[in-house]
């Protein structure tokens, strides 16, 4: 008979990839022991495991008796009682994802230790008065504008990027900076972000694959990057004490909303796309996750506008401003959707004011970051207004979502006001894509769906 805590931390051989994820799911953990009807120990299961089995083409109902790992780190219980005697650490164990079962004379698993920990918790090292700031896709289009903000403010920051955007040595160059250290790597490979993570007082996850045509092309791919890479990195973070944890997350979660009233963080949420629906997934899993010392902040983003050194012409403000730019036609499908709009430089801002607040109770709470809400066929009046613009309305709708959201608790417990409006935005944009001599605002490097492969 298992006892009850190995028992919520196995599985049985012959269950399915979705079951696997469920566990992992309300164990808030990313490891499993496999066991078969006997209770008998067969080897173990991370998300490792299961990322590389979607990559190989298999989907979430495949049993995992294929996937797992059946020659795991294990130690036998008079070994662990030799160990725990001596008071020896496992420093010289190098496994994923850091967990060691402990087997019976039997084979049958009775306890599990946490590598981390080497069963007696190593002294944290002494750090830097100046925090350091790992930036998860800080790179990206929200990135590259918060990497430059916190370096400006005199932070540490250390970014860990797939670069697909633009070149390593291009984004160092952007700020020529001795406090920015860039790490070239994949969230989905764990002992990559561990060791990005450690040694850093703040962690702001912005390296997800961004936006619904990207994500609804690649399902099993968006699975991989927006889930289980989020949820690894959140468990990291509270495994390592780390002081704040900042996910970004999306006011698409509110999705298709009939109501015409303003939602706020507990209003009723109707996700309509793969992305929107993973979101929630992450923001569920990352807030089950709240240690005693590090607690997560999530903020969900209204659709976000401006000018960035990783410039994107695949939001609608942006979009709209360069065919303007470029004295192109305009084609909007329905318009009546209302959209709430926040620029990048305002997202930047609430996460430095979050990385610097130092009341406890801030944290670990839900916030809706929106400067002004905007129906869509507004947005192409007034560009036909101000800058006599090229628009057709269609009254073919494409898009089912529509909400409007009011970010008054994220204004109230931050004292946060947006500076840029998306009038301000979209002049902005029009200038730059003139100055910047942009004749072609669909080249891969703007658009995140052209570069789907880089992903992989």
């Amino acid at each position: 008979m298992l006892k009850k805590k190995i028992k919520k931390f196995s599985i049985n051989v012959n269950k399915k990839i979705i079951d696997v994820l469920k566990k992992f799911d309300q164990n808030r953990n990313n490891f499993l022991i496999v066991i078969n009807s006997k209770n008998q120990f067969e080897g173990v299961i991370t998300i490792s495991d299961v990322r590389r089995a979607l990559v190989k083409g298999n989907n979430v109902n495949q049993k995992i008796k294929k996937f797992i790992n059946l020659n795991p780190v294990v130690l036998k219980f008079k070994d662990y009682l030799l160990i725990k005697e001596k008071k020896e650490r496992l420093n010289d164990i190098n496994i994923d994802p850091f967990f060691i079962p402990v087997l019976n004379k039997d084979n049958i698993p009775v306890l599990i230790i946490n590598n981390l920990e080497n069963l007696n918790k190593p002294k944290k090292q002494k750090r830097s008065s100046k925090k350091r700031v790992l930036i998860i896709g800080g790179a990206g289009y929200i990135g590259s504008v918060l990497t430059g903000l916190l370096l400006k403010n005199g932070y540490i920051i250390n970014v860990l990027d797939k670069f697909i955007y633009q070149s390593k040595f291009e984004f160092k160059n952007l700020f020529k900076n001795k406090k920015l250290n860039v790490i070239d790597g994949d969230t989905r490979d764990i002992k990559t972000v561990f060791n990005a993570v450690k040694n850093n007082d703040i962690v702001i996850h912005l390296g997800e694959m961004v936006g619904d045509p990207l994500c609804e092309k690649e399902p099993e791919l968006t699975l991989e990057t927006n889930y289980l890479a989020s949820i690894s990195i959140a468990n990291i973070c509270k495994t390592l004490e780390i002081s704040k944890f900042v996910y970004i997350s999306s006011c698409s979660v509110y999705g298709a909303n009939k109501t015409n009233k303003l939602l706020d963080e507990n209003s009723e949420i109707n996700p309509v796309s793969s992305y929107a629906k993973l979101k929630i997934k992450c923001e569920e899993a990352i807030l089950n996750n709240i240690g005693n010392f590090c607690k997560p902040s999530i903020i969900r983003l209204g659709t976000v506008f401006g000018d960035s050194p990783r410039r994107r012409y695949d939001l609608v403000v942006n979009l709209f401003s360069g065919l303007v730019a470029n004295n192109k036609k305009i084609k909007i499908f329905g318009g009546e959707q209302w959209r709430p709009f926040i620029h990048v430089f305002d997202v930047s801002n609430f996460i430095k004011k979050i990385i610097e607040n130092r009341t406890q109770n801030k944290k670990g709470k839900i916030y809706n970051l929106i400067g002004e809400n905007i129906k869509i066929s507004n947005l192409g009046k007034y560009l036909i207004k101000k800058y006599n613009a090229n628009v057709i309305i269609e009254k073919h709708i494409d898009d089912k979502r529509n909400y409007k959201v009011t970010a008054k608790k994220a204004f109230k417990d931050f004292n946060f006001k947006p500076k840029y409006t998306v009038k301000r935005g979209i002049e902005e944009i029009i200038l730059n894509t003139k100055k910047n001599k942009i004749n072609n605002i669909f080249r891969d490097k703007y658009i995140n769906i052209s570069n789907l492969e880089k992903f992989r």
